[in-house]
């Protein structure tokens, strides 16, 4: 735990938090004056005091009360907007930050880890914003106070009452406080587990329902569950007995059979009178409850500082480089040099990659499943910078690219869809804000979508939610490519484009990516069109590519086109064959295999 933490992120509210502790120390004597105008009527009932003096002291504890309700509101009141704009400054620093750091750390850490840090950390934070600043003045101050009242009393009685206090103070917080810090991080732990698991089970609640408890998911969830109880059940037992102790010998109960019992005693002797007796039974019972408040909120301190210091370590993780001086590429000539690459270190994914896009042609990507096809794609972009070796887009380096100008320049249509939870007319607009509707609409018809949306209950305007508005796959998918029509990019990425559509969908889509692939309606010639780079499983869909470029294990093992590929009947000639349909994939393998033995002999 880093107590620094907590201060460098108070920073910008702390001139507030200091004008909400002035006024929550105002508040203290007029809360206080409540009680002793208390003590001193009953004083003056038992003494025979005059009316006036009763009415005088009625009028003081009314009018204590109602100032010390008005001062701490407004003191609560100063810290909530502070703790309000705290929450908000926090989050969008978050925001900001995450935006620009690379995915691996997104990859490594899991989206657990940053609904905590966004969500449940910048909550725990609130306590120590919107209330520590008036609680803890008021616990601090509110004892003092009135102990200097009692003392003034009768300092006798008030030295009993502090030894009491004192005593039950040194049994019992350092039994409270022991491994404190050590069960606050297992509990952190445990939850950001339990986070993690909740988000992995809400992802996959189809699998859940389909296999039921056998699901892993549901397997580790019951684990995450487990793992909080047992922090929670260690931390208690070494808490909860010393918190209970404290608690009894402090109740007003104890207090109150202790004071009279004192009272009585120093009555007897002649070394106080009844009058100071009702003084400490009003004011004197209460003072415990300010300790046992200070003793809770040191908790939620300390929980506070936990998650400061892990939203510190958040924002510290480094930005994806950005160089100094960006450069403009010339042209959407794509060329991988020599490209290395691996996700962790000693762990290569790419070998070697030596490739060249042309504009206005298309490149597919195909290999077997884990042959670096994916990773390949996402290094064009920069999701994440290569081991070794350079990536060039028009003679420059994409890492002397600033980032907004590289990514504009690229529509990505991911195997996954993405689709926010907006109307379909802003999901399409996404990256091309300053679109007119009339924009949106053509490149919504050249994608093939247009009918669909007019069918959709508010048109344009239909919000997709978390079921994407009824929304196919084919359909989800088709969206997304009207939002890269839109843009009108220059370089276009197609990871398994087609990968969620039925065979009815596929042609849509496929006739929506030919529309992309055009380019703007303006694009005269060939090399005019984008540079498109394509990763496909479903190979009759690239079949008329100008390269297909084939991966197996990080390494290219064939590059030509399709029937140049067949005719040399290697990788790319054998994974065509097991998609073809039963009978004529059972003919070319025989005819293959005799191929095969000829060869050999």
């Amino acid at each position: 735990m880093e107590p620094g933490a907590i201060m460098e992120m108070l920073a910008p509210v702390r001139g507030r938090l200091k004008l909400g502790v002035l006024l929550a120390a105002l508040s203290v004597p007029c809360s206080t004056l409540a009680y002793v105008a208390t003590a001193e009527i009953i004083a003056a009932l038992l003494r025979g005091s005059s009316a006036g003096t009763v009415w005088l002291w009625a009028g003081l504890g009314v009018a204590g009360a109602v100032a010390r309700v008005v001062i701490y509101n407004v003191s609560l009141s100063v810290c909530h907007y502070a703790d309000a704009d705290f929450r908000h400054a926090t989050r969008t620093r978050i925001a900001r930050h995450l935006s620009r750091v690379g995915l691996g750390w997104f990859e490594r850490v899991g989206s657990g880890t940053v609904k905590r840090t966004v969500s449940d950390d910048v909550h725990r934070m609130h306590t120590i914003v919107a209330h520590v600043a008036t609680d803890l003045t008021t616990a601090v101050l509110a004892p003092v106070l009135a102990l200097a009242y009692l003392f003034v009393v009768n300092w006798v009685y008030a030295l009993v009452l502090l030894g009491w206090l004192l005593l039950v103070v040194a049994c019992t917080v350092p039994a409270m406080n022991r491994d404190h810090e050590k069960h606050v991080e297992e509990w952190n732990h445990a939850m950001s587990g339990l986070t993690r698991a909740t988000v992995e089970l809400a992802d996959g609640i189809e699998v859940v329902k389909t296999y039921g408890s056998a699901a892993r998911p549901v397997g580790r969830f019951a684990a995450a569950v487990e793992a909080v109880t047992t922090a929670c059940v260690r931390w208690m037992a070494v808490a909860a007995r010393p918190t209970t102790v404290l608690t009894i010998l402090v109740a007003p109960a104890t207090m109150i059979v202790l004071l009279l019992a004192t009272g009585l005693v120093l009555v007897s002797q002649g070394a106080a009178d009844p009058a100071a007796v009702a003084a400490f039974l009003v004011v004197g019972v209460g003072i415990p409850t300010s300790p046992q408040h200070i003793a809770s909120l040191r908790s939620l301190v300390r929980e506070g500082q936990l998650a400061a210091t892990h939203v510190q370590r958040v924002l510290a993780e480094p930005w994806f480089p950005e160089p100094a001086n960006p450069k403009v590429p010339e042209g959407h000539r794509i060329e991988f040099s020599e490209v290395r690459f691996g996700y962790d270190e000693g762990t290569e994914v790419l070998h070697g990659i030596d490739l060249t896009l042309e504009p206005g042609t298309v490149t597919a990507l195909v290999g077997p499943s884990g042959s670096g096809k994916t990773t390949l794609a996402r290094l064009l972009p920069r999701f994440f910078d290569v081991g070794s070796g350079a990536i060039r887009v028009g003679g420059v380096d994409v890492r002397d690219i600033g980032t907004p100008r590289l990514l504009s320049s690229m529509a990505i249509v991911f195997q996954d869809v993405v689709l926010l939870r907006d109307t379909i007319r802003e999901n399409i607009r996404i990256g091309c804000p300053g679109a007119t509707d009339e924009q949106v609409l053509d490149a919504a018809r050249r994608a093939q979508i247009h009918d669909v949306v007019e069918n959709c209950p508010d048109g344009y305007d239909t919000v997709l939610g978390t079921g994407s508005g009824g929304l196919s796959g084919g359909e989800k998918q088709r969206l997304t490519i009207a939002r890269a029509i839109l843009g009108k990019p220059p370089i276009v990425v197609l990871d398994e484009a087609t990968a969620h559509a039925d065979p009815h969908s596929e042609a849509a889509v496929q006739q929506a990516l030919a529309e992309l692939a055009k380019g703007s309606p303006a694009k005269s010639t060939a090399e005019d069109g984008p540079t498109m780079l394509v990763i496909a499983h479903r190979l009759h869909t690239i079949m008329h590519a100008d390269q297909i470029v084939v991966l197996d294990e990080g390494r290219i093992a064939e590059r030509g086109r399709h029937q140049e590929l067949l005719a040399v009947d290697g990788l790319y000639a054998r994974l065509w064959r097991a998609q073809q349909p039963a009978p004529r994939a059972a003919d070319e393998t025989r005819a293959a295999s005799d191929g095969h033995r000829e060869v050999r002999s």
